[in-house]
C-alpha cells in the first residue's frame, strides 16, 4: 500500500498499490502468501516440498507419501488387512483372534506333536509323531559341512575309546526345532540344530523344494531301503552343527531358557556354554565351581525355570547349581541334606509349575525337590520305583519318573551288578509326594525295556524312551494303557525331548507368520516396523523377519532378529534386512505368566522403492 494525503482536506488514506515482487502474477495484496517465491501463490498446485504452495495455510496437504514424507516411493502396509489376522495351522501356532480383533495367546499355546529321540549307537535322531506313534523323520545327529569336527555319520558310538557322535540329550525350542548334544567321547563334542517345520529348513541346493526325511510309503517307519525316506547329510532340515568346548569335554546337559538361548553342560570340562539359537555361536562360557581338589561340578542334565535360571544336576553327587541366563552369574551348589551314602547320586532333572527343581534318585528309590525361594529340600520315598532315571512334571502338579532296572549295585571290587532291564513309570503329587502310582509292575509289565527317559505330549500322554528294546512307549497316565513304537537303535534321551516343559513352564508362547510384498521392480528398502500392542508385565512381543526376491525362496532365507523395541529401524542391528522384494514376518507372543497374555492389534511395515 501507499499513503495518499490531501493537504487541503487534511486527511490521508492507505491505497493498494499493485505490486508483484516475485513476478508470478499475484501480489501480496491479492493473497500471495510469499511474494518472494514465484512458486507460491493461490493459483499454484500443492507439491510435496514442505512449503505451503497454494497459500491455504496447510503444508503438503494431499501430496505426502504414505510415510508422511516427500519420497514418492515410500509405502506403509498395515497388517492385518480387511479379513483380520485369521490364524490357521499353516501360518501360526498357539495364538487366536480375540473378540476385539487383536491377536493373543490361545489357551493351548504352541503345539508341535513331536518327540525327538536320540539314537546314540549310530548317531541319528528319530522324530516321532506323538499323535500316532509313527516315525515322521530320521536325521543324522551331526552335519559335516567343513565347519566342525564331528565324527562321520553312522559311526558306532563308543564310550571306552574314540568313535561316533553319541547323541543323547535333546531340547526342543518354541518353534519346534530340536538341539542335540553329541557327546563324542574322546572326540570333539558338538551341538546340532534340526528344524521342526519345513518352513524353517534351508533350500541349500536351490531346487525350490525342501529335501528332507519323510515317511514316503506311509508305513510309520523311516527305512533306508525306501528312496527319499532318509537323506542323511543331504537333509535340508539339519540346519547346523557347531563344536562346543574342546576335545573330550563331553556335552551332556542341554536346555533352552525363556529367551530362547541354548545352554550346554560340558561334563568333563566342568563348565557350561550359552549358544545363539540362530547360529550356534558361543555367547558365554561359565566355569563351574570346584567340588574337589581334582575336579569341578560336572553337569549331567539341565532344565530352565520361568524366572531366568538354568539348573544343572551333577550325577555323582546329586547336587544342583543354577546359572542366571541373563548375566551368567552362578548360584550356590545345593545338596539335599537327607541323602545318605547309599543315595548320593541323581540322574534326570526337571522344573515343576512352581519353579521347584526335581532330581531323580537314580540308585535309590526316591526323588528330591528343591524350593529355591524357601531354600529347602523335600524328599519323596518311592518304594518299588526301581532305578529312577528321567523325570518330568506336568501342569496339574504331578511328577513322572522313568525306571530302567529294579536295581543297580556297585560291587566292592569294581564294576556293578544289575537286574534285567524293565520299563516302569512312577507318578506322584508334586506338593505332597503322595498319591503314588506305579505303572509297569511284575504282574502287569509295560512293553518296553530299559526306560531311561520320560516326557509329556500336548494331549497329556506320557512317553517313555526304552534303551534296551529300541522303542518308545506311550502311556495313558489315567488308565495305564500302553503301546510301544519303534525308534532308532539304542535310544538314550531323558531331557525335555517333546518341548513340553519349555512351552508350559519356562516360556508359554505363540507365533504368527505373514508375508509383505515390496517394490515390483528394483530394490526394496525395508525401513521400519511399528506395532500397537498390549504387553502386560511378564509378557513380551518379538518380531523377526527374512527377505527374498521370490516368495518361494523365503524358506531358505536367514531369519533376522528378534526385534523387540517399537518402533524399530530395520537398517540397524540386528538388521539390516536385505533389499529383496518379499519380506516374511514372524510375530511371537511370549508370556512368563500363565495368567497373562500379550496381544497385538496391528503392525505397520514401512518400505521405500527408490526406483519409483
Amino acid at each position: 500500500t501507499i499513503d495518499a494525503c490531501d493537504p487541503d482536506a487534511d486527511e490521508c488514506a492507505h491505497r493498494p498499490e499493485p505490486r508483484d515482487e516475485d513476478g508470478d502474477g499475484v501480489g501480496a495484496c491479492e493473497g500471495d502468501c510469499d511474494d518472494r517465491d514465484p512458486l507460491v501463490s493461490p493459483s499454484r498446485a500443492e507439491v510435496c516440498d514442505d512449503v505451503d504452495n497454494d497459500c491455504d495455510a496447510s503444508i503438503d496437504e494431499g501430496v505426502r507419501s504414505p510415510c508422511d514424507d516427500c519420497r514418492p516411493g515410500c509405502n506403509r502396509v498395515v497388517l492385518p488387512g480387511v479379513g483380520g489376522w485369521s490364524p490357521t495351522g499353516m501360518n501360526s501356532g498357539g495364538v487366536e483372534e480375540a473378540p476385539d480383533g487383536s491377536l493373543q495367546l490361545s489357551s493351548t499355546r504352541t503345539e508341535t506333536y513331536f518327540a525327538w529321540i536320540a539314537n546314540h549307537l549310530f548317531g541319528t535322531i528319530t522324530k516321532l509323531d506323538t499323535r500316532t506313534g509313527t516315525q515322521s523323520a530320521e536325521y543324522d545327529s551331526a552335519l559335516l559341512d567343513g565347519t566342525n569336527a564331528a565324527r562321520p555319520p553312522g559311526e558306532r558310538c563308543r564310550t571306552d575309546a574314540a568313535g561316533g557322535n553319541c547323541p543323547s540329550r535333546t531340547a526342543v525350542d518354541l518353534r519346534g526345532a530340536v538341539y542335540v548334544a553329541n557327546r563324542a567321547f574322546f572326540n570333539q563334542g558338538t551341538v546340532t540344530k534340526i528344524a521342526g517345520f519345513p518352513s524353517d529348513c534351508v533350500d541349500r541346493n536351490g531346487n525350490g523344494v525342501i529335501d528332507t526325511s519323510q515317511d514316503i510309503d506311509g508305513d510309520g517307519i523311516i527305512e533306508r531301503s525306501v528312496p527319499g525316506e532318509f537323506l542323511g547329510q543331504m537333509d535340508e532340515c539339519i540346519l547346523w552343527t557347531v563344536n562346543v568346548g574342546s576335545r573330550n569335554d563331553v556335552p551332556r546337559a542341554i536346555a533352552i531358557d525363556a529367551a530362547g538361548t541354548v545352554w550346554v553342560g560340558l561334563h568333563d570340562a566342568s563348565s557350561v556354554v550359552q549358544l545363539d539359537p540362530n547360529t550356534g555361536a558361543v555367547l558365554r562360557t561359565v566355569p563351574l565351581p570346584r567340588t574337589s581338589p581334582f575336579s569341578g561340578f560336572r553337569p549331567y542334565g539341565a532344565a530352565a525355570d520361568s524366572v531366568g535360571n538354568v539348573w544343572f544336576v551333577e550325577s555323582a553327587s546329586g547336587s544342583i547349581i543354577n546359572v542366571d541366563a541373563s548375566t551368567g552369574a552362578l548360584g550356590s551348589i545345593q545338596t539335599a541334606s537327607m541323602r545318605g551314602t547309599d543315595c548320593s547320586s541323581s540322574y534326570g532333572i526337571a522344573v515343576d509349575s512352581r519353579d521347584r527343581i526335581w532330581v531323580a534318585g537314580f540308585l535309590c528309590e526316591g526323588a528330591f525337590r528343591f524350593d529355591p525361594v524357601a531354600a529347602r529340600w523335600f524328599d519323596v520315598a518311592l518304594p518299588d520305583s526301581g532305578v529312577t532315571r528321567g523325570i518330568a512334571a506336568d501342569a496339574m502338579g504331578r511328577i513322572y519318573l522313568a525306571s530302567s532296572h529294579t536295581y543297580i549295585r556297585f560291587l566292592p571290587g569294581g564294576g556293578f551288578d544289575t537286574s534285567p532291564p524293565i520299563s516302569r513309570l512312577t507318578i506322584f503329587d508334586a506338593d505332597t509326594g503322595r498319591g503314588l502310582r506305579v505303572i509297569g509292575t511284575p504282574s502287569a509289565p509295560l512293553p518296553g525295556l530299559g526306560s531311561t527317559g520320560v516326557g509329556l505330549d500336548s494331549s497329556g500322554m506320557v512317553w517313555l524312551v526304552n534303551q534296551d528294546s529300541s522303542t518308545a512307549t506311550r502311556v495313558d497316565p489315567t488308565t495305564g494303557a500302553a503301546r510301544d513304537f519303534p525308534t532308532g537303535e539304542s535310544p538314550y534321551t531323558y531331557s525335555d525331548f517333546t518341548g513340553f516343559a519349555l512351552r508350559t513352564f519356562t516360556a508359554p508362547n505363540g507365533f504368527f507368520r505373514t508375508t509383505v510384498a515390496g517394490c515390483p521392480f528394483g530394490p526394496t528398502e525395508w525401513e521400519r516396523l511399528d506395532w500397537d500392542a498390549s504387553v502386560p508385565r511378564g509378557t513380551r512381543v518379538e518380531v523377526r523377519v527374512r527377505s527374498a526376491d521370490r516368495e518361494l525362496d523365503l524358506g531358505s532365507a536367514t531369519w533376522i532378529g528378534p526385534f523387540t523395541a517399537r518402533p524399530t529401524e530395520l537398517a540397524l542391528p540386528p538388521g539390516p534386512v536385505p533389499q529383496r522384494r518379499f519380506m516374511e514376518l514372524e510375530i511371537s507372543l511370549i508370556s512368563d505368566d500363565e495368567t497373562s497374555t500379550p496381544s497385538i492389534r496391528d503392525i505397520t511395515v514401512q518400505f521405500n522403492c527408490p526406483a519409483g
